[in-house]
């Protein structure tokens, strides 16, 4: 869905704006585009352009069917391509493109209940710059609570501590666990494997100062969505590979999985559904170096050894394009005898974290599996060997 939001916020915006300062509140401007979106279903139904849109027994929520053609589809036509493409090849484009999506998705999440805290840190990592990470702790009445290490989606290009925030403290509140949100290094300034390597070394930070944040250093997983989840992979299998301690569990949702296979489910949903085939090799280009390969377990992790992955919970969207992708790697981590419990959200669409501000299906995804995960992690599955 970046190509269509990065339109729209550049249109409400001017790919210019300040950082983002708590709370988040929305411009006028701004306010007029929500209030929008929060119209009756059977407003967005008498709206539509086709008739609505169906895929594997499921019909896609109206509120996005509208979205999806009024927005994302339109933004697809070639000058308006090239043009986003042009203000993001300077360094001034593209900060302003990441603040203006940011705001864009943050003020399309759903708000939830205050935190206990909320507090700022600063990872130094193998690279010698630090790595924010903000640290979210619930209201609870347990002494030390489960933590998540998160990784932002956004294509490895996109997205950040502030776009997140909203989706944050709701998974921190439904799940009752302590979220360490983190900003790991975008590309194409930082391409691979700079993610992956400020990825893992967040991760070994919170697990050496877990305890300072009221975390139970017995229970530390890892999660992100769309490409944050294949960077929470990539953790796990990189603690295995340096026989460190892998994270007790993976929450993961749409995640990016496999470079190398083609899927029915691209040839169905890889146009007009928000995350298209063509934006896919555009990023991969910049992301990847030249002779990356695309079978490694950091990039394609469907191609590696999946027996140190621990219990997971992966989340799938039903107009999803990566979808077959994330059904096949849960297909072979159950072949392999590895838990891990898959929860399909039939109406939605990739990046659905980021529409639970305005479509109700989503919202409830988002807090059931979040609070699902808590369950998960407190409950470690045992005695369990891969196969």
């Amino acid at each position: 869905m970046i190509r269509s939001v990065l339109l729209a916020a550049v249109a409400v915006l001017g790919l210019a704006g300040s950082a983002m300062a708590e709370p988040i509140a929305a411009t006028p401007a701004e306010q007029v585009q929500l209030d929008a979106l929060h119209q009756p279903e059977d407003w967005f139904v008498s709206h539509l352009k086709g008739p609505r849109e169906a895929a594997n027994g499921a019909t896609l929520d109206a509120r996005l069917q509208y979205v999806l053609e009024t927005v994302t589809r339109p933004a697809s036509a070639p000058a308006v391509q090239a043009y986003l493409r042009n203000s993001y090849a300077t360094p001034q484009g593209r900060t302003a493109a990441r603040m203006a999506l940011d705001r864009y998705w943050a003020l399309r999440t759903l708000e939830t209940a205050a935190m206990q805290s909320v507090s700022d840190e600063s990872v130094t990592g193998r690279a010698g710059d630090g790595i924010a990470v903000r640290i979210y702790r619930p209201k609870s009445t347990e002494k030390r609570l489960p933590v998540l290490v998160y990784y932002h989606g956004g294509g490895f290009m996109f997205g950040g501590i502030e776009g997140w925030d909203r989706a944050m403290r709701l998974i921190a509140n439904e799940g009752q666990v302590v979220v360490v949100s983190v900003a790991y290094r975008l590309a194409p300034e930082h391409p691979y494997p700079a993610a992956w390597n400020d990825a893992e070394d967040a991760y070994e930070w919170t697990r050496l100062h877990i305890r300072a944040f009221g975390g139970d250093a017995r229970a530390v997983a890892v999660g992100g969505d769309s490409a944050g989840g294949t960077l929470a992979i990539s953790v796990a299998l990189r603690a295995a590979k340096a026989k460190k301690t892998v994270p007790s569990a993976l929450l993961l949702y749409y995640p990016g999985v496999d470079r190398e296979g083609v899927y029915p489910s691209m040839k169905t949903f890889g146009t007009g559904y928000g995350l298209d085939a063509d934006a896919l090799a555009y990023l991969a280009g910049l992301v990847y170096p030249a002779g990356t390969a695309t079978t490694s377990a950091d990039t394609s992790p469907m191609q590696a050894d999946l027996c140190p992955i621990p219990q997971s919970l992966i989340v799938t969207a039903g107009f999803d394009p990566l979808s077959g992708s994330q059904l096949a790697f849960a297909a072979r981590l159950k072949d392999k005898g590895r838990p891990v419990e898959v929860r399909t959200y039939g109406t939605l669409i990739h990046a659905f974290l980021q529409t639970t501000g305005y479509v109700p299906d989503a919202a409830a995804a988002a807090t059931e599996t979040a609070h699902r995960f808590g369950e998960i992690v407190r409950h470690p599955a045992k005695g369990r060997t891969c196969r």
